[in-house]
C-alpha cells in the first residue's frame, strides 16, 4: 500500500483546547512563584525549539492572553518545515526533499505535497520523518503535554533550590543554575547536590559558624560525589557548578 492509500492521523493523538494549555502553564507559573521564582527562570526559545509552538504563543499562554487553536496546534505541514529548519544536516545545511523521501520511503512529490499542505501523511511516513529527526513524539503529541515534558527539567530545578534553601543554602544566580547545560547534567548535579542535604537531614548536625570551605563537611562530601561521577558527566556537571554562583551558606 502506497502511502497515498494510507489512512491520514491526525497532528497530535488528542485534541487539546487553548483554556486547558493556558491552565495548565497557568498552573506552573503559579508553582514557580509559590517557590520564589519568576518566569524569567525559563528559556521561552528552548520551548519553542522543543515544542514546535512559536515563542510568541507560549508566552501569551503564560500571560494569560487567549490564543488561537491553530496557533496551539499547527498543521503538519508547519510542523514538518519547523523541523526542516530547525534540525539540520550534520553538515549545518537543511534536508533535501529527496533526502526526507529516502528517510519516509516515499516519492520526492509526497514530501513537497505534505510542505505544501496539499496531503496528510500516513501513520508510518509520519513516524518515519519524526524518526529521521530524531523527535519520535513530535507529531503525535499534544501542546499541553508537549509544553510540560520540556518544562519538567525548569520545575525539578527549581523545586531542588527550595529543598536548598531550607538547608541552611542560598542563591543569588538563580537563572544561570535553572539554565545551564543538558538535561541529563542537570540531573546529576541534582543528585549529587540531593546527596548532601539527605545525609544532613540523616546526621541531624547543626550548622558550624561559617567554617572556612577547606573544613565544611558537606562541601567535602560534596566534592566526593562529583569525583564520584563518570568522567563524561562530571566535566559538564563541573560547568554547571562554575555558573551557580549563588550557592552560599547563610551566617545565622
Amino acid at each position: 500500500m502506497t502511502d497515498e492509500d494510507q489512512e491520514t492521523v491526525p497532528l497530535s493523538e488528542t485534541t487539546t483546547e487553548p483554556e486547558g494549555v493556558a491552565a495548565a502553564m497557568a498552573a506552573v507559573k503559579t508553582e514557580l512563584e509559590s517557590l520564589g521564582h519568576t518566569l524569567d527562570v525559563i528559556k521561552f526559545d528552548r520551548l519553542a525549539y522543543e515544542t514546535g509552538l512559536a515563542e510568541s504563543t507560549i508566552r501569551k499562554l503564560f500571560a494569560g492572553e487567549s490564543v488561537s487553536p491553530e496557533e496551539i496546534d499547527p498543521p503538519f505541514k508547519d510542523r514538518l518545515r519547523f523541523l526542516l529548519e530547525t534540525r539540520l544536516h550534520e553538515d549545518g545545511r537543511p534536508y533535501t526533499r529527496p533526502e526526507l523521501a529516502a528517510a519516509a520511503h516515499v516519492h520526492p512529490t509526497m514530501i513537497t505535497n505534505l510542505l505544501n499542505g496539499k496531503r496528510q501523511p500516513g501513520f508510518e511516513t509520519s513516524r518515519a520523518l519524526a524518526k529521521h529527526f530524531k523527535v519520535p513524539h513530535f507529531f503525535t503529541t499534544g501542546p499541553e503535554e508537549a509544553l510540560l515534558v520540556a518544562l519538567k527539567p525548569v520545575l525539578e530545578q527549581a523545586r531542588l533550590l527550595a529543598e536548598l534553601r531550607g538547608q541552611r543554602v542560598t542563591h543569588v544566580a538563580l537563572r544561570g543554575s535553572l539554565t545551564a547545560g543538558s538535561d541529563e547534567l542537570s540531573r546529576d548535579l541534582q543528585e549529587a547536590i540531593r546527596h548532601v542535604v539527605a545525609s544532613a537531614q540523616t546526621s541531624g548536625r547543626p550548622a558550624p559558624p561559617a567554617p572556612e570551605p577547606e573544613d565544611d563537611p558537606e562541601l567535602r562530601e560534596l566534592t566526593d560525589t562529583v569525583r564520584a561521577l563518570p568522567e563524561s558527566s562530571r566535566s559538564g556537571v563541573m560547568g554547571i557548578l562554575r555558573s551557580v554562583v549563588g550557592l552560599a551558606r547563610k551566617t545565622d
